[in-house]
C-alpha cells in the first residue's frame, strides 16, 4: 500500500509513519514495526468518531485528526479498513496524505 511513496522524502517533510489495519485491528501494511499499537486502536478511533458524529447528523466520518504537543495523528476510514498516519505538528499533512493515498 505504501510502496509507491518516497518515504525518505516524506520523512524530511515531517512524516513519521503510516499503518493500515482492518476493523478488528489486524495490520494490513505499515511503514515501520513501531506502529503496531497505533494500528491496533485505529478501528476503535473510527467507531468512536462515528458515535460522536451520529447525533449531529454526520453520516460518515471522512477523517479524524488528533494533535498532540509534537505529533499529529490522522485516521481515515476506508471501506471497512482504516489508514493511520503520524506526522510532526509542523508537517503539511494534506500534502503528505495526497502522496500516500493519492
Amino acid at each position: 500500500m505504501f510502496d509507491s511513496a518516497n518515504l525518505e522524502e516524506l520523512s524530511e517533510r515531517g512524516f513519521i509513519g503510516a499503518i493500515a489495519s482492518n476493523s478488528s485491528g489486524a495490520i494490513i501494511d505499515a511503514t515501520s514495526d513501531d506502529l503496531e499499537v497505533f494500528g491496533s486502536i485505529l478501528g476503535y478511533i473510527s467507531q468512536v468518531a462515528d458515535m460522536i458524529g451520529e447525533p449531529f447528523g454526520m453520516d460518515s466520518i471522512e477523517e479524524i485528526q488528533m494533535a498532540g504537543t509534537n505529533t499529529t495523528a490522522i485516521c481515515i476510514p476506508q471501506d471497512g479498513d482504516c489508514l493511520g498516519v503520524l506526522c510532526s505538528n509542523r508537517a503539511n499533512t494534506d500534502e503528505i496524505l495526497g502522496e500516500l493515498i493519492g
